[in-house]
C-alpha cells in the first residue's frame, strides 16, 4: 500500500458516480466503444479512465465513489413527480452500473450507497463530517446543486467538458457564479428558479438574475414572502401562485448533511496496489490502454494464493551447447530477435535456430511456451518442424478460465507472485521476452534468461490445474493442441487475393457513393451538405424535411441518426435509403477494402491472417491482421469482396464447405424436441416445419411470409429474443410478437424446458458447458442488476450451443487436415470463417476433397440429428460459396 500522507495535506475526493456515468454516456453517444463480444463498453471505459487520471493528476490522499441506490429516495416520497420527466434510464447506463461497482471495488475504492438517499446526500453528509476534521474535501461532480455545500474546507471539483480543464470552485467562485454573498443561498436560488431536470417547480418568471436581486434585497425565500407587498403586482401574483409548493421545492433541492454514512477516513485512504481482480476486469472488458495506465501509477499486489513472505525466486540457468539439451524430454523455447532460446529448467542454450533442428524435430521431446504457433511458424520458415507434444500455457489457461488474461506477464504474476515485465504488444511476434531494443546486448541476455527461467514453473502450475479437470484436459489434448499445428499450416499457406479485382470493386463503390451523395444533396437542396456529418444529416431529416414531427431534439448533443432511427423512417423519404446506402458503402471502403492491400504479402500475393485460439469467450476462433471473420455477407456489395479471394494458381479452384443450420441442429439435440428432431431427421425445411406448428397449417400451406417469421423466431429463441425485439425485426406490434413466441413455445415445449434448465444450471454453478466440456463462466447471472442478469440468462442458453458449434468446427478442421495429408493430396485448408472451411484445391482433386469434407465434417460427432454441409467450388470465394 502506498500512503501519500507524508507528501500532501489530506485531500478527500468524493465522486458523484451517477453524475459521472451520465457524463460518459453522452460523451460517447455518437461514437460508442464496442468490444469483441459486441458489448458497449463506452461508459465503463470513460468512467475508469477519468478515475485513474484523477488519481494520477490530482493526487488525492483519500477517495470514495457514491452511487444512487436502487429504488426511490425520500424525495420521491415527498414529491412523487420528482424526476418524473426524465423517462426510463438509458439501457447502457443500467447495464454499466454493476460492472462499474465491480471495477471501483477492485481499485480498492469504497463505494458509498445508503438506501433512500441520493448520492448527493451521501456525499454532502460525508463532506461536512470530514471537513469538520480540517480535511479538504473535493466533491467531484458537474451538478450545480453542490454549490450549496462549498465552504472553507469543501470544494466542488467540476469535470471539464470536451477535453477542457477541470474546474475547482471554492466559496468565492460559487458566490460569483450565482451572484450571491454566501453559498447557502444556492438552495434559495434553486427553489426560486426551479430545476427542470429534476422536475422541481420554481416561481414562474423568476430566473437566475431576478432571483439573485431578490435574495440580495431580502436574504432568503422566507424573507421574500415576508415582503410580498414590496414586490410589483405581477411579481406578487407569481409568488402567491408558488406559495403552495415553494417550501417543498426548497426541501427537494436541499442536499442533506445528516445521512448516517458508515465510512471512516482510514477506509478511504488511497491504495494504489495493483490487484488481479482489477486486471481481470480490464481484460474482461478489453481495456489494454487502461491496464497500462493502472500500472503507471500502481504498485504490484501479490495474489492471495501466493506466499507473500517470499516471491518466487528464479533459478540461475547454466549455459550449455544446444546439443547438450537433446537428451531432455521437456523443454521451454522461444525466439527473441535472431536468437532461439531453449531450457530444460536447469540449463539453457541460446543460438540460431539451425542449431536446434534436432531437438525441435524430436517427437519425444515436449515443447513448452507461450503462443507456440507463432514460434512454430518462424521455425517452419527455416525448414524446421516442431514435433512432439505441445504445452501452450496461453491455451491451457484459456480453457481453465476463458474470461481472464492469458498474457505471459499476468500468468507469471498470478501463479508465481513475481513480475515478469511487459510482453511485446505485437501479437504476431513470437517473442517470449518483449525486450527493448535500447538495452545493450548484456542486458538483453540477462532479461531473456530471467524470463526463460519462469516458463516451466508457470507451465507446471497451469498444467496441474488443467489436469484436475478431466473434460478440459481432454479438450486440450484432443482438440486445442492438434489444432495449433493445423492453424500454423493455414497461416503459412495463406489465401491468394486478386488486387486488380479488389481495386476495380473499390472504384465501383466510390462511384456508387458519389451517386448517393448527389441524390441526398438534391433532395436537401444543398450542394454543400456534408453527408458524412451526423449533425448536418440530423438537421436535414428532422428540421428541414421534418420526417418525424413528433421527435424532440436531445437537450445535449445532436439529432439521432443511428441505423435503427433511420430504418424506422425509411418509408418517409428516399433520402433515408440513400443515406443508409452511402454509409454502408463508406464502411465497406474504409473498413474492408482500402486497408486490405497492406495485409497482402509482396512475396506471394497472399494474405496470411493470424488465427487467435485463446481470445473469444465462446471458444470460436477469431482472426486478425486482417480480421476475415468480419467480412460482411448480408449485402450484395459485402459479398462481392469475396470475389477477390482466388485460388493460388490457374490449375486450382476454391472449395467451400459450410455447416447447414448447425446451431438449430444443436438446439434440437440439446432440447430433444420431437418436432425439431423429426424435421431434421426427415430432411424437411425446418423453418417451414416450424411455421406449420406456429400457424397451425400443413407444411404445404406455409406461405413465404410465415416461413420468414418462423426463421426469425427459430434463430431469435437461441439468443433470448424478447417480444419487443421480435416486434422490431418483424415490424409488427409487441402483442403480436408476444403471441408468436407463446405459440412457438406451445408447439415446442421441450425447447422451453431446455432454456429453463440451462438457466437454472447456470444459477447453481455460475457456469455452463458445451457438449465437450468447455466452460463459460457467467457470474453475472447472480447479479442484483436486472439488465446484467437478463444478459447472463441469454448467455446461459446460447453459450453451450455456440460453443459446441465452435468445438465441432475445430474437430472437423483437425479431421479434414489429417485426411488430406494421409491421402497425399495437394489441397490446402486456407480459411475458417464461422461454420465454413475454405480450401485451395488442385482441380483434379476437387471431387476427392469434397468427398473428404462431407465424410469428415458430417461424421465428426454423433448427434440425435444429422449434421449436413453445403459444399461447392468455384474460381473465387464468392462463386464457391
Amino acid at each position: 500500500m502506498i500512503l501519500l500522507l507524508t507528501l500532501w495535506d489530506m485531500r478527500l475526493f468524493l465522486i458523484d458516480g451517477h453524475a459521472l456515468v451520465f457524463k460518459m454516456y453522452y460523451a460517447f453517444l455518437g461514437r460508442p466503444m464496442v468490444n469483441s463480444k459486441g458489448e458497449d463498453t463506452s461508459i465503463l471505459y470513460g468512467f475508469t479512465k477519468y478515475l485513474l487520471e484523477l488519481i494520477s493528476k490530482e493526487h488525492p490522499t483519500h477517495i470514495a465513489v457514491s452511487f444512487d441506490p436502487p429504488g426511490g429516495t425520500f424525495r420521491n416520497e415527498l414529491y412523487p413527480a420528482y424526476k418524473a420527466n426524465r423517462g426510463e434510464t438509458p439501457t447502457p447506463i443500467v447495464q454499466a452500473l454493476e460492472p462499474l461497482i465491480q471495477i471501483v471495488s477492485a481499485m480498492n475504492i469504497p463505494v458509498l450507497m445508503v438506501p433512500g438517499f441520493e448520492a448527493d446526500d451521501v456525499i454532502g453528509s460525508a463532506a461536512v463530517k470530514f471537513a469538520s476534521e480540517d480535511i479538504d474535501v473535493f466533491m467531484v461532480t458537474p451538478d450545480k446543486d453542490y454549490g450549496q455545500l462549498v465552504s472553507d474546507h469543501i470544494f466542488q471539483f467540476r469535470p471539464g467538458k470536451s477535453g477542457s480543464e477541470n474546474e475547482v470552485l471554492g466559496v468565492s467562485e460559487v458566490c460569483a457564479k450565482w451572484e450571491i454573498d454566501r453559498t447557502s443561498k444556492v438552495i434559495d436560488m434553486l427553489a426560486l428558479c426551479g430545476d427542470s431536470s429534476d422536475n422541481v417547480p420554481g416561481v414562474s418568471g423568476v430566473g437566475p438574475k431576478g432571483a439573485a436581486k431578490l435574495l440580495e434585497k431580502y436574504g432568503s425565500v422566507e424573507g421574500i414572502y415576508q415582503h410580498l407587498d414590496d414586490l410589483t403586482a405581477k411579481q406578487k401574483e407569481k409568488f402567491m401562485e408558488a406559495e403552495s409548493h415553494i417550501e417543498l421545492s426548497k426541501r427537494l433541492v436541499t442536499i442533506k448533511t445528516d445521512v448516517p454514512v458508515d465510512v471512516t477516513i482510514e477506509s478511504m485512504v488511497i491504495d494504489t496496489a495493483y490487484t488481479l481482480d482489477l486486471d481481470a476486469l480490464l481484460d474482461r472488458y478489453e481495456f489494454p490502454s487502461l491496464k497500462r495506465l493502472v500500472r503507471s501509477i500502481a504498485s504490484i499486489q501479490c495474489p492471495d494464493h501466493i506466499d507473500k513472505s517470499s516471491s518466487y525466486e528464479p533459478i540461475v540457468l547454466e549455459k550449455v551447447e544446444p546439443a547438450a539439451l537433446e537428451s531432455s524430454s521437456r523443454v521451454a523455447c522461444a525466439l527473441e530477435g535472431d536468437l532461439f532460446y531453449v531450457t530444460d529448467g536447469r540449463r539453457y542454450a541460446a543460438s540460431s535456430v539451425e542449431h536446434f533442428r534436432s531437438i525441435m524435430q524430436d517427437s519425444k521431446v515436449t515443447k513448452v511456451g507461450y503462443g507456440l504457433k507463432a514460434v512454430m511458424n518462424r521455425l517452419a520458415e527455416g525448414g524446421i518442424s516442431m514435433n512432439g507434444g505441445l504445452e501452450d500455457i496461453e491455451i491451457m489457461h484459456y480453457l481453465i478460465d476463458p474470461e481472464k488474461s492469458h498474457k505471459r506477464e499476468d500468468l507469471v504474476r498470478s501463479y508465481l507472485g513475481t513480475v515478469a515485465g511487459p510482453s511485446r504488444p505485437d501479437a504476431e511476434e513470437p517473442s517470449l521476452f518483449g525486450l527493448d531494443d535500447e538495452h545493450d546486448e548484456h542486458e538483453v541476455m540477462e532479461e531473456a534468461l530471467l524470463q526463460l527461467s519462469l516458463v516451466l514453473p508457470v507451465a507446471d502450475k497451469v498444467k496441474s490445474e488443467l489436469e484436475k479437470r478431466p473434460a478440459l484436459k481432454r479438450l486440450y489434448y484432443n482438440m486445442e493442441e492438434p489444432l495449433v499445428r493445423v492453424l500454423s499450416r493455414m497461416e503459412l499457406a495463406g489465401v491468394k487475393v486478386d488486387m486488380t479485382s479488389l481495386y476495380e470493386f473499390a472504384v465501383s463503390l466510390r462511384t456508387q457513393m458519389e451517386e448517393r451523395e448527389k441524390l441526398i444533396r438534391e433532395i436537401a437542396g444543398d450542394p454543400d451538405l456534408n453527408v458524412s456529418s451526423p449533425k448536418q444529416v440530423g438537421e436535414l431529416i428532422f428540421e428541414k424535411l421534418g420526417l418525424d414531427p413528433k421527435a424532440k431534439k436531445p437537450k445535449k448533443g445532436n439529432w439521432p441518426t443511428d441505423e435503427q432511427t433511420l430504418q424506422e423512417l425509411s418509408d418517409r423519404s428516399p433520402v433515408i435509403e440513400a443515406i443508409l446506402d452511402y454509409r454502408g458503402l463508406r464502411k465497406l471502403l474504409s473498413t474492408y477494402i482500402e486497408p486490405f492491400g497492406s495485409f497482402v504479402s509482396k512475396v506471394d500475393g497472399r494474405v496470411h491472417t493470424t488465427f487467435n485460439q485463446a481470445l473469444t469467450s465462446t471458444g470460436r476462433l477469431s482472426s486478425s491482421n486482417p480480421n476475415l471473420q468480419n467480412i460482411p455477407i448480408r449485402t450484395e456489395q459485402g459479398r462481392e469482396i469475396r470475389r477477390a479471394f482466388v485460388p493460388g494458381s490457374k490449375d486450382n479452384v476454391l472449395v467451400s464447405a459450410d455447416y447447414s443450420q448447425i446451431e438449430l441442429r444443436l438446439m434440437a439435440h440439446f432440447s430433444g424436441d420431437e418436432h425439431l428432431v423429426r424435421a431434421f431427421r426427415s430432411g424437411q425445411d425446418v423453418h417451414r416445419a416450424t411455421a406449420s406448428k406456429i400457424f397451425g397449417v400443413s407444411i404445404g400451406e406455409v406461405t413465404d411470409q410465415q416461413r420468414r417469421v418462423a426463421k426469425t423466431v427459430n434463430f431469435g429463441i437461441m439468443y433470448g429474443i424478447s417480444a419487443f425485439g421480435l416486434a422490431q425485426r418483424l415490424h409488427c406490434s409487441r402483442s403480436e410478437a408476444k403471441q408468436i413466441i407463446e405459440d412457438y413455445f406451445g408447439s415446442f415445449s421441450s425447447v422451453r424446458q431446455f432454456i429453463a434448465s440451462a438457466v437454472d444450471k447456470a444459477r447453481n454453478d455460475a457456469y455452463v458447458e458445451t457438449l465437450f466440456g468447455r466452460r463459460r463462466y457467467i457470474p453475472e447471472i447472480k447479479s442484483a442488476n436486472a439488465a446484467l442478469r437478463a444478459f447472463a440468462e441469454r448467455n446461459a442458453v446460447n453459450a453451450p450451443i455456440q460453443g459446441t458449434a465452435a468445438d465441432i468446427i475445430k474437430l472437423a478442421m483437425i479431421a479434414v487436415d489429417r485426411r488430406i495429408r494421409e491421402d497425399g493430396l495437394g489441397a490446402r485448408m486456407v480459411l475458417q470463417i464461422h461454420d465454413e472451411l475454405l480450401l485451395d484445391v488442385p482441380k483434379e482433386e476437387t471431387e476427392a476433397v469434397e468427398r473428404i469434407l462431407k465424410e469428415e465434417m458430417e461424421g465428426v460427432v454423433a448427434l440425435s440429428v444429422p449434421l449436413t454441409i453445403e459444399c461447392n467450388h468455384g474460381e473465387n470465394w464468392l462463386d464457391a460459396h
